[in-house]
């Protein structure tokens, strides 16, 4: 009676342990990320295929321009393109900042873009932050940027964007992962958004 009370303990114990090695082996990772537009076309990318190489940005001196894939220096990177006449910007700037403050240890940067056309003071960072950069661009590059590079959630989908989702251009954060894959669209401005951001970044590490 001994010997079976103690094999009972033994499989009861051991049965999760199993059940984890099982769905660690084959099971399927319910929170992993999508990767959008890994298999499908951007909007207005037909002729636009090798955009990346054909952006350049510039830094906030204006003297140094950089091809579009060298500001990629971080392995994670949350961008966006800033309206910075907007009467509640700081809103967002307080998101952002957070985004960093949760991620202190990580390879994470933020990358702002900023339209050489608005009449603010172009050399002024969007974010006063140790991994925040701010870019300039053309705005004869806006398109590609918006509607192929990263292609915004915008209205232009008519429901169809793979994010199911239509944010304010001037409100999406796009997170990009290690190899620069667009992983989620976000409103900045709305903190369970952010959170949402906060917590995919955590699911990408988990995943590494």
């Amino acid at each position: 009676m001994k010997k079976s009370k103690i094999l009972i303990l033994t499989i009861t114990l051991s049965f999760p342990v199993i059940l984890y090695l099982f769905l660690r082996s084959y099971g399927q990772n319910e929170f992993a990320l999508p990767v959008f537009f890994e298999n499908e076309e951007k909007l207005y990318c037909n002729d636009s295929s090798n955009a990346n190489d054909l952006i350049q940005v510039f830094s906030l001196n204006l003297e140094d321009s950089f091809k579009l894939e060298n500001v990629y220096k971080a392995d994670y990177k949350v961008v966006h393109f800033p309206n910075v006449d907007d009467s509640e910007i700081q809103t967002l700037k307080n998101e952002l900042n957070r985004i960093l403050n949760t991620f202190d240890d990580l390879s994470i940067n933020l990358l702002s873009f900023k339209s050489l056309t608005t009449e603010n003071d172009q050399s002024v960072s969007f974010l006063s932050a140790n991994r925040s950069n701010t870019y300039l661009y053309t705005q004869d590059y806006k398109d590609i940027f918006i509607n192929c590079i990263y292609a915004f959630p915008t209205e232009a989908w008519k429901g169809k964007h793979p994010s199911e989702e239509t944010i304010p251009i001037d409100n999406t954060l796009i997170l990009l992962d290690q190899e620069n894959k667009i992983r989620g669209y976000y409103d900045g401005y709305e903190t369970k958004e952010v959170d949402r951001l906060i917590l995919e970044i955590r699911v990408l590490l988990s995943n590494k």
